[in-house]
């Protein structure tokens, strides 16, 4: 019998672990929106493996530019804007790599308190306690807006996991065969795989 290995996909979202508290973060947001603990982890992992040198510098410099005065702020972030062509407003950030415009929509659909600021809206994205609370709505948001079109994603990590990247419906819309992209059935094996472990993750 051939021996199964697993992706390199795999591997690299079975490198990361959460402390203690991470896990509790995890297991509660999990409770408050009815998502598997296992597959919010797994997107976090998977959000994780993918920072970059460039991601991991940027996300430095927002949180600088939350402590720094309103002045220095502005300055700071007038820079970052030209050197990356972009308002920063538009960047991922924090451990769930969301952007604002995400918050604020998963705000309006009453899922999440979210700040009318941008300053505040910032803060919320880079807090690493609520990227758990993050993903979780976001997930809830996603499985909600496809039932309501008579589509159900319960059971279907796979499915999740792709549309956490690409949206509430990614390109096609709501349609009754959803297919998963190679990232998000990685998501869903792994958060098998960690439903199975013994050790905690």
């Amino acid at each position: 019998m051939t021996p199964h290995f697993p992706s390199w996909r795999l591997l690299r979202l079975r490198h990361v672990s959460f402390d203690a508290s991470a896990r509790a973060d995890i297991q509660q947001a999990a409770g408050r929106y009815r998502v598997p603990a296992p597959l919010i982890a797994s997107v976090l992992a998977d959000e994780r493996t993918r920072l970059d040198l460039f991601d991991r510098v940027q996300d430095r410099l927002m949180r600088l530019s939350l402590r720094l005065p309103t002045s220095a702020s502005s300055a700071l972030l007038a820079v970052l804007e030209r050197i990356c062509g972009r308002d920063v407003d538009t960047f991922s950030l924090g451990r769930a790599q969301m952007k604002s415009a995400t918050l604020a929509r998963l705000g309006a659909l009453g899922y999440l308190n979210v700040p009318l600021s941008p300053v505040g809206r910032r803060k919320m994205l880079l807090d690493d306690a609520l990227a758990p609370v993050l993903v979780a709505a976001c997930l809830r948001a996603t499985a909600d807006h496809w039932h309501a079109h008579r589509v159900s994603l319960e059971g279907r990590p796979e499915i999740l996991g792709t549309l956490y990247s690409l949206g509430l419906t990614g390109g096609r819309g709501v349609h009754p065969d959803p297919q998963p992209s190679a990232r998000g059935q990685a998501i869903a094996d792994h958060a098998r795989w960690l439903t199975l472990r013994v050790a905690p993750w």
